[in-house]
């Protein structure tokens, strides 16, 4: 029941038949999806063709060419005509008849006066049947010539036609086709070419190496890259250690010669410590050293002599510091 309340909301007809009796709805498929099929070819074949093997199909291209033989094909005209080849509406006795019967076509009937390049076969009629002479190598030299420009002009317009609609696709497009790259023959020589199996193979063979040689290359070059990254560090490395030598020697340099320079100032503080001290000592000397007695001169020989020799020794103990150091008096001091 869930399906006759949809059928009639959607206003669908339905007819139950009996079993092995829906042979009759055949014309239905006869009349609406053999011209869809159909349609859909043509379609498909005029799209390889005006592309001329540039574009290839992919998911895009299917719903353009389906609609456009679509819309073709299911007319209300058509729908009509198909229920009545079924007898079902209007209900028609002489179905099986009318199914036979065929509209007779007039091929000479032309809506213009001008005759196009497809039409070859019109102009061929109406050569032979103006002109008397068939035979005459004029007439069929004639013949001959119309058929060649009609078949020309017919490739050319064709050619023209997809042409542009295969510019306008592939500017609509991004995305890339790869095509196979059929290579020409080590004994290709121009002219007609068989491209047999064979042949085929032995692109798709060219092409899997040159896919291989491309990978290798990557390889190659990311290795590279890696050698010059990690020759890169190790040398970065190396000026690291260098640098933390040069500072620790520079390090060592400056404490060595801040201790040389402490040692210095160390011994010159020592210096002049101990000239501070001389000069207090040499001063106090002087000022207690006492008054040479003054020595009579004796007439006797013997006696002077002695008191020279006493003299001298008394010379030759010179004053020392606090630190048992002698002490040189000054020629002044000594006079």
């Amino acid at each position: 029941m869930d399906f006759i309340n949809y059928c009639h909301d959607y206003k669908i007809l339905l007819a139950v038949y009996l079993p092995h009796a829906t042979y009759t709805l055949q014309p239905l498929d006869v009349v609406m999806f053999k011209p869809l099929a159909n349609a859909y070819s043509t379609q498909l074949t005029q799209y390889l063709q005006d592309s001329q093997g540039i574009l290839n199909i992919t998911k895009g291209d299917f719903f353009p060419l389906f609609w456009r033989s679509w819309t073709k094909v299911f007319k209300p005209p058509l729908i009509k005509r198909s229920f009545e080849a079924t007898g079902i509406h209007p209900p028609n006795l002489d179905v099986v008849l009318s199914k036979f019967a065929k509209e007779g076509l007039d091929s000479e009937a032309s809506s213009s006066s001008v005759l196009s390049g497809e039409d070859w076969l019109k102009l061929k009629t109406i050569v032979r049947r103006e002109v008397r002479d068939r035979n005459s190598k004029d007439v069929r030299k004639l013949q001959r010539s119309l058929h060649h420009l009609a078949a020309q002009n017919t490739l050319l317009h064709g050619e023209l036609k997809g042409l542009r609609q295969s510019l306008a696709i592939k500017k609509r497009r991004e995305t890339k086709s790869y095509t196979l790259q059929l290579e020409d023959h080590p004994e290709y020589h121009g002219g007609a070419v068989w491209w047999s199996p064979t042949s085929v193979k032995r692109v798709q063979d060219n092409k899997i190496q040159q896919q291989q040689q491309a990978e290798l290359e990557k390889l190659q070059k990311a290795e590279q890259a890696e050698i010059k990254k990690a020759a890169r560090d190790c040398q970065l490395q190396l000026q690291k250690a260098a640098r933390v030598e040069r500072e620790k020697g520079w390090e060592e340099t400056r404490k060595r010669k801040a201790a040389e320079k402490a040692e210095r100032e160390h011994r010159r503080s020592l210096r002049d410590a101990a000239k501070a001290i001389q000069l207090p000592q040499s001063g106090k000397c002087k000022a207690s050293k006492p008054h040479k007695p003054a020595t009579k001169r004796q007439k006797r020989g013997g006696v002077v002599l002695g008191v020279v020799g006493a003299a001298r020794v008394a010379r030759a103990a010179p004053p020392r510091s606090r630190r048992q150091r002698p002490i040189t008096p000054s020629k002044k001091v000594s006079e």
